[in-house]
């Protein structure tokens, strides 16, 4: 492979923003980013549970979250049940395409 391939792979690598996120029970779950949907003014995205060394994880489910900033910082918050549905309708078309 090509020097240039390969940086140009390691550079998008390293844009991978791995999110934590604690459970009820005070476990760390891990995720990335799989989709940005925008509905109702708001920007929403797709979590996608990865594993330990940043790939698919095979288990665990996505989750919806809505994307806030508080104090100049990305935030992930529950969406009400409107935006959950809406959203998930969206995401759901998006596949079907």
């Amino acid at each position: 492979m090509p020097k240039e391939e390969t940086m140009a792979d390691e550079e998008m690598l390293e844009e991978v923003q791995v999110i934590t996120i604690t459970d009820d029970n005070g476990e760390e779950e891990y995720y990335i980013e799989d989709v940005a949907i925008d509905f109702n003014g708001k920007t929403f995205t797709v979590l996608v549970p990865v594993g330990e060394e940043g790939d698919a994880a095979e288990d665990g489910e996505a989750i919806i979250a809505r994307v806030d900033t508080e104090n100049g910082e990305t935030v992930y918050v529950a969406p009400t049940d409107e935006e959950f549905d809406g959203v998930l309708a969206k995401y759901n078309a998006m596949c079907t395409e």
